[in-house]
């Protein structure tokens, strides 16, 4: 193994891999800050050959901007590799895959790791979410279905270099919608079905055939987006059935594969947050299972938002749930608490209780009835 992957500013990915968003813009990974080049402008070698600066930077011993998310995450916990960051994670999962020569040289490059997103088809229209990534969010909006043109020529790149792939991530929009990601499964599943693939999903669709595809593999890691419960949960995730998601969870349960529970920690779920990981660690996950991250944006759904009383209270429970947790549950709950510790924020709880507003009116909801607790945290705005 190459000793500048225990570097704390070195990352394989841009010698390795790279991730796909729906409008075609290419970056290392969904932490990343830059976007390299566009598909519909540029084909994926083009704009890989552009990704130098950042791998100098890197063989150069400095932490490129781009990368800060990792570098905060790992910040508070500098001697544990045990961190749940990117960087850490496709450390683990890469490096006894390459060469050592392969980090040596910014032109270098071996394909083993894709993040692809072939479109933003969604069937859900989440709070926090928008046309870029939900489809949903576009006909909501009056919007035409976006439509991108890089199909084919990454579908060529991807599946001529189907075999040297060790690590997938299929996210979206809803990663079991899109029929790309059949063709995809089907071709890895005839000639590298060891891969590991790890999925992204909003567990509301799973009769579309890429759930069974994804079924017949031995290494396939689950990652299931989820922030609320019940009408909390229908809110949230607008158009999701909660009912509909725990039969589709106890399917996958059935399973012999590995299962996480991705959660964001924002301004409508502060309170409620506790009980969904209790709920699910009742059902049998252990803290392992849970990766809850803040939201940084739309601005007005983070909870630094809120009055300075409560983000004390927030900041208290942080630290007593900390006290009695472990595993990636401490780790996220730690990433949280940092997070709201070193962040200037000015702070907007009317541009939070505007926008529950125009969304109420358009969906035809009552958002200050089912987030009570939270509007009462507000106050008067």
């Amino acid at each position: 193994m190459s000793k500048r992957v225990l570097d704390k500013n070195f990352c394989v990915i841009p010698w390795t891999g790279f991730q796909v968003e729906p409008d075609g813009g290419v970056k290392n990974c969904i932490i990343s800050k830059d976007t390299i080049g566009n598909l519909s402008d540029q084909g994926i070698h083009d704009i890989l050959k552009k990704n130098s600066e950042v791998k100098k930077q890197m063989l150069s011993g400095q932490f490129p901007k781009t990368c800060d998310g990792c570098y905060l995450q790992e910040k508070h916990r500098q001697k544990d590799f045990g961190s749940i960051s990117s960087r850490l994670y496709y450390a683990k999962e890469i490096t006894p895959h390459i060469s050592k020569e392969l980090l040596e040289d910014h032109k270098n490059f071996d394909l083993k790791h894709v993040d692809v997103r072939w479109s933003n088809k969604c069937n859900l229209a989440c709070v926090y979410c928008g046309p870029m990534y939900s489809s949903k969010w576009g006909t909501e909006l009056g919007r035409k279905q976006q439509r991108f043109d890089y199909d084919d020529s990454l579908k060529t790149y991807l599946f001529d270099n189907i075999t040297s792939l060790k690590n997938v991530y299929l996210a979206g929009g809803e990663p079991m919608l899109m029929k790309q990601n059949k063709d995809f499964l089907e071709l890895l599943l005839e000639k590298n079905p060891e891969v590991h693939i790890r999925v992204n999903t909003n567990l509301s669709k799973t009769h579309t055939g890429i759930f069974d595809l994804l079924c017949q593999f031995k290494n396939v890691h689950w990652t299931i987006s989820v922030e609320s419960m019940h009408e909390e949960y229908e809110y949230i995730r607008h158009h999701g059935v909660w009912n509909d998601f725990v039969g589709n969870l106890k399917r996958l349960k059935e399973l012999d594969h590995k299962i996480s529970f991705n959660m964001l920690f924002f301004i409508l779920n502060y309170h409620s947050i506790y009980d969904t990981v209790r709920f699910f660690r009742d059902m049998g996950y252990h803290e392992n299972s849970f990766i809850i991250g803040p939201l940084y944006t739309p601005a007005h759904f983070n909870v630094l938002n809120l009055p300075d009383k409560i983000i004390s209270q927030i900041k208290d429970r942080l630290q007593k749930e900390i006290a009695i947790s472990d595993h990636y549950l401490k780790n996220s709950y730690e990433n949280i608490l940092a997070y709201i510790e070193n962040t200037t924020w000015n702070r907007n709880a009317s541009a939070f209780v505007e926008e529950i507003k125009i969304l109420d009116q358009r969906r035809g909801l009552e958002g200050k009835k089912i987030f009570k607790r939270v509007f009462e945290d507000i106050g008067n705005v």
